[in-house]
Formats: C-alpha cells, structure tokens, sequence
C-alpha cells in the first residue's frame, strides 16, 4: 500500500511495526530513528487507552486489540488511497499510482510490460511488492496492492476466493535448463527422457514456490527420485549457479530463452506447464492509472521478454 498518502505518522508507524515484527527493521523502512518510531507508538497507545504491541526482546506482535485496530486502520488507509486514486482521475493519466504484487520469477516475464507502461505514462509512479502465492491473494483481498501477478490459475485461498476475479496472462511450459558455456554442459541437447532427468543435479526453488510444488507433483505423477542438489529461493542465485556448470534447473521456456547462457532442453514426458495470472478485487476501485496498466497487460505477450503486444 502506498504509505506517501497522507495519513497520521503514527498510525504509519504502528502498520510497519506489524508488518516487520520489529522496531529496528519499521524504522529502517520508514527512515526514521528507532527511538522516535518507539515514542510514537507509546503515544498512540496512550491515546486509544490500549496496548497494541507486545514486546517481548527484539520480538515485538500485536496483542489481541492491536490486531483488531490494525485491521481497522489497514481499511481506513485503502479509503484514503482510495479517495487519492479518485481524485487523480479527474484528470488525465498524467498522474496517478498503480501498485502491484508479484510472485518471484513473474517479474523476469513482466520486466518490459513495466518498462512499456513507464514509457507510455512516465508520470504514473508504480509500486511493486514481492510475495509468496497466497501473500499476493491477500494483498489484493485487502485491497493492499490493486493487482497481483501470480504462477498459477488456482488461488490457495479458502475463503473470499469468490471476490477475485483471475485474468490469464499466458501459458508457458517448464524446460530443463544447463549452462551453454561451460565444458561439462557441452553434451547432447536432444530431448531427455523423465528417468534420466532424475540422474541430473537440480537446483530448484524451494517449496514455497508454486512452480516448486508443480515440479514436485511432476517426479510424484511420475514416481521418480530426483537429484535436487542445491534449493534456493531466488531465481537469479539459482541462474548464476547453472550458468557455472555442474547443475541444472528447470525453468519456464520463455525465460530460458531470454539467457544467452542457458540452453532449453525438453524433457518426455513434458513438464507441466506454467501459467501466469493477473488478479483484481472484483468489488475493488480501480482507478484511470490501474486500469490503463490492465489494458496493456492484457495485450503483452508475456513470454517474449523481449516485449511484443498479443492480438491484431
């Protein structure tokens, strides 16, 4: 959510607090000193005659009121950036906000549709969050971000599923990726079969991944044991370590494509194929800068990373 809104510094405080767990970490993110964030929160818990934060060591959580009231102040806030976006479009779209949350990975697909809609709206300012699957659901459910950009075509959540409404991107099919230049990779790039993609070391994303979990269900379908040497949960370590050789990982194609160092291996049987989602609150207000995004991302072809618009 963009916190620029205005709003009351305290409250501001007292939402970084609980997002980080900790008075150190919300000060660094708001740049401010940790004994004047502290302050402002003992103030405020004056003020409403509660304690909101439990601070126990360097933990810090909210107590069972601070959690109701964070809810509350957490909606008050989306109603304020409401009233923002509002306002900006009684103007042109020469200013506004559009704020997103992705999964990791989507944003190596997404790269040059943010790049075009900068290049086309150089006034609108975006903010971009990084999240797991089901953080992204929340965070459009909560109206935190306007869009979610996710790997997969079935939400996780198991209540307000029905407020969200899916828009599929594109489909991309998961390969076998190796380093093109180092000598140990320089081996037959024909089509491998399932069993001796078992004898390979893999670096793959760990399990919090959704690709992840899709890539497991494959080797269970399959009943194969594979060789996962190295988990990880960035992309780009996980990239750099195949490019030195030794290790294989199993990508989206069209990112493997975009790697002048990676050659794409197919595998028999195939590996499932991916598919990138966008997502909105239903019921949501979307404002003039949101919906301009909306309308280009529905025409991206998403797997060129390159950048190049679907349809006629």
């Amino acid at each position: 959510m963009n916190r620029n809104t205005i709003f009351p510094r305290s409250l501001k405080y007292l939402l970084a607090v609980a997002e980080y767990s900790s008075f150190t970490r919300a000060a660094e993110s708001l740049f401010v000193s940790q004994p004047a964030l502290s302050q402002q929160i003992k103030q405020l818990e004056e003020q409403v005659g509660v304690q909101l934060l439990e601070r126990s060591g360097r933990n810090v959580h909210l107590t069972d009121a601070g959690d109701l009231y964070v809810r509350h102040v957490e909606r008050a806030l989306a109603e304020i950036n409401a009233a923002s976006a509002a306002l900006d479009d009684l103007s042109d779209l020469s200013r506004g906000h559009v704020s997103l949350a992705m999964t990791p990975i989507t944003d190596y697909l997404t790269a040059s549709l943010i790049q075009e809609f900068v290049s086309q709206h150089p006034n609108i300012s975006i903010d971009i969050k990084e999240m797991t699957q089901h953080e992204v659901e929340e965070a459009v459910l909560q109206d935190q971000v306007s869009v979610g950009v996710m790997f997969s075509n079935e939400t996780s959540l198991t209540t307000g599923r029905d407020e969200l409404e899916a828009m599929t991107l594109n489909a991309d099919a998961l390969v076998l990726a190796s380093s093109k230049n180092a000598a140990t990779e320089k081996t037959d790039l024909d089509q491998h079969s399932s069993l001796e993609l078992t004898k390979q070391p893999l670096a793959l994303l760990n399990n919090r991944f959704e690709m992840r979990r899709q890539i497991d269900a494959y080797f269970t379908t399959h009943n194969l044991d594979p060789k996962v040497t190295l988990e990880a949960n960035s992309l780009g370590f996980l990239i750099e370590m195949v490019k030195y050789g030794g290790l294989r990982t199993i990508l989206p194609e069209s990112i493997v494509a975009s790697m002048e160092d990676l050659n794409s291996i197919p595998v028999d049987p195939s590996l499932p194929t991916h598919t990138a989602t966008m997502i909105i609150r239903k019921a949501a207000y979307r404002s003039r800068a949101t919906d301009a995004f909306l309308r280009l991302a529905l025409l991206w072809d998403l797997p060129s990373v390159f950048g190049h618009r679907r349809g006629p």
